[in-house]
């Protein structure tokens, strides 16, 4: 089953909790070197927690946003990059606008309420689809069924499609110790079947070092 609709709402407010749009970087930035971390990122607190800003999948670091309570990093340009949100829900507000506070705190919340959500709704549908043979052959097999997997402290689904409907693979939706939430992304048209998906987003899941969070 595909969570089309909460991917869109946790990977729209982990947006706008970073508060920036992607950048773009020329093909000269496709080096081994770490990209350089803006001034945002100086001593965050989830920057630990990230991968390294170095080259992942052949693709470039093409921005790393920073705001309080959230980290993104993005590889590769628009359409075919890779993408990752964290966002820690306790986090500092950091300077907010008169007036603004209540964007703001929605910005900092509501990823993680989203997230939880759309776990809890992965795995009723997995548990049905799992007890109904007929449901289940029905989406395509195993390798079309979105399931919730834990590790290390880390609870995340793979979006995948029915066959039927292209078996194509969505956004990795996670939530860590009920505080953080984590959104990855990747741009890649091929993609078809939970395998495939599990195996595209493992580098990205071995580059994050959760243990480092606050």
């Amino acid at each position: 089953m595909k969570l089309s609709a909460y991917t869109a709402m946790t990977t729209a407010l982990a947006l706008v909790a970073c508060g920036q749009s992607p950048g773009t970087a020329s093909s000269e930035t496709a080096t081994q070197q770490a990209a350089a971390l803006p001034a945002s990122c100086e001593d965050h607190p989830l920057l630990p927690a990230m991968p390294e800003p170095v080259p992942m999948g052949g693709k470039a670091v093409t921005a790393i946003n920073c705001e309080a309570y959230s980290v993104e990093m993005i590889w590769g340009e628009a359409g075919e990059s890779t993408s990752i949100i964290l966002v820690d829900s306790q986090g500092p507000l950091g300077d907010v606008p008169v007036g603004m506070e209540q964007m703001a705190e929605m910005g900092r919340s509501l990823p993680l309420q989203a997230a939880t959500t759309a776990l809890q709704m992965t795995e009723g549908v997995a548990e049905m689809a799992k007890a109904a043979p007929a449901s289940l052959e029905e989406l395509g097999g195993p390798d079309f069924l979105s399931t919730v997997k834990e590790s290390n402290g880390l609870r995340y689904s793979i979006e995948v499609e029915a066959k039927d409907a292209g078996g194509k693979v969505g956004t990795l939706i996670g939530t860590i110790r009920n505080r953080y939430a984590l959104t990855m992304n990747i741009e890649q048209d091929n993609l078809v079947g939970l395998a495939a998906g599990e195996a595209a987003y493992a580098p990205l899941l071995n580059a994050m070092k959760i243990s480092e969070l606050p």
